[in-house]
């Protein structure tokens, strides 16, 4: 009798790299919201959880004394200013006496030196006012970028102080997020050779492994090899 056999015909084709990974949907961007001034919380000027645009006022710390130091060192500047000007009119009546000896040659170097002495206290004067004026505005904080923003961290009343650990709230933008994964380092070089580092489409599931519609692209943000588990 003659055995009969069956036979298939060997073609080259493409074969589609896939693989299913857990990951952790991360913000496009997390702004911690910290004072920059010292001060008590008079209010908060934000619905937690809710969205908040960028430039947003979140906080009114006590401006009360911030305002008290702005218009102490305004006075300073106009003193300043004033005692300049004194200073100028000085020069400009001793120039044209030391110009035909007049007067000392001494006598009006010392007025020009006490000009510009004076208008670096003017200088100096203007500085100090600009940092009382940042500080003022300061006790207002608000929203660094859009997104939403969490829980309060503290309550009307508080005492905050400049450069604080822990924030008073953080603002994270969700109209763009990452998925992180892990994925042994192995399976990355696999994912370059093939092609994948240029881009290979990538299918997001939810909880459950079903199709949510959304797509993204892959990225090689983190190239650290965990020591203990190999994975990236």
């Amino acid at each position: 009798a003659v055995a009969e056999v069956t036979f298939v015909t060997a073609a080259a084709s493409s074969v589609q790299l896939t693989s299913d990974l857990p990951g952790r949907v991360v913000a496009h961007r997390i702004a911690e919201i910290r004072p920059q001034v010292g001060g008590l919380i008079q209010r908060r000027l934000f619905v937690e959880g809710a969205d908040v645009k960028a430039g947003a006022p979140l906080f009114q710390i006590n401006a009360a004394p911030f305002q008290a130091e702005l218009d102490s060192a305004l006075a300073a500047l106009r003193r300043a200013e004033a005692a300049r000007n004194l200073a100028r009119v000085q020069v400009d009546r001793l120039r044209p006496l030391a110009e035909v000896d007049a007067v000392s040659r001494q006598t009006f170097d010392t007025a020009v030196a006490t000009h510009e002495q004076a208008e670096a206290e003017v200088a100096a004067a203007r500085a100090t006012a600009q940092r009382r004026r940042l500080d003022l505005n300061f006790a207002t904080i608000t929203a660094p970028i859009s997104g939403r923003i969490g829980a309060s961290a503290v309550t009307e009343g508080a005492l905050v102080s400049q450069g604080a650990t822990e924030a008073l709230a953080t603002v994270q933008q969700i109209d763009q997020v990452f998925v992180d994964v892990r994925q042994p380092a192995a399976r990355m070089l696999e994912l370059q050779k093939s092609g994948g580092s240029g881009g290979a489409a990538v299918e997001i599931l939810d909880a459950n492994g079903g199709v949510t519609g959304l797509r993204g692209k892959l990225l090689f943000s983190e190239l650290v090899v965990d020591p203990g588990t190999g994975d990236l």
